[in-house]
């Protein structure tokens, strides 16, 4: 009988290690640094709730935010990019990232993470790039008329329509009725 439970016990415990290494290698994978997350808007579940900042008229909802030893790090999916170089769309909506976490949480992101199907690219948040997004957003702003400043819908895509956490306030919303 003892023999029986030695048994099991080895069988329980060879389990565990096989899980915890499978765990580690799915993050490895899906590009996510080591820490907690404390924020998702993917996958299944309630979604994250929009940062936003008065200060800087700015909004927005990173994929993941990862708490890590050096700080928060928001963490952006683009799975369906295969670009060997990111974006500078992306990288614009990344480091706005960082600078909603520093401005709503005063923590500092030491960095971001833009994951493409293929490649995921750190985007270090520092005072040349917060000062890169800050004058884009200045340039955005000053040569911006109120006609100008009106957003058209860029798609045809009732599901991406249907998803946007803009659908109640849009007037160009696919789904009038919802609205």
């Amino acid at each position: 009988m003892d023999l029986l439970w030695i048994f099991v016990a080895v069988g329980l415990v060879g389990l565990a290690i096989a899980m915890l290494a499978r765990s580690a290698r799915l993050r490895q994978e899906s590009g996510l640094p080591e820490g907690k997350i404390t924020q998702s808007d993917v996958g299944v579940g309630e979604r994250g709730k929009p940062l936003y900042s008065a200060r800087y008229g700015l909004t927005g909802t990173p994929d993941y935010v990862v708490s890590t030893a050096r700080g928060p790090v928001p963490v952006e999916v683009k799975p369906t990019r295969t670009d060997s170089e990111p974006r500078e769309s992306h990288l614009l909506q990344l480091l706005a990232y960082c600078l909603l976490i520093e401005d709503t949480q005063g923590k500092k992101p030491p960095y971001g993470l833009l994951k493409y199907s293929t490649s995921t690219f750190k985007v270090d948040y520092n005072s040349k790039t917060r000062a890169h997004l800050l004058e884009v957003m200045e340039q955005i702003r000053t040569t911006a008329t109120e006609e100008e400043w009106q957003v058209r819908r860029n798609h045809d895509m009732p599901g991406r329509c249907r998803a946007c956490g803009y659908r109640e306030v849009c007037d160009l919303s696919l789904w009038p009725e919802e609205s």
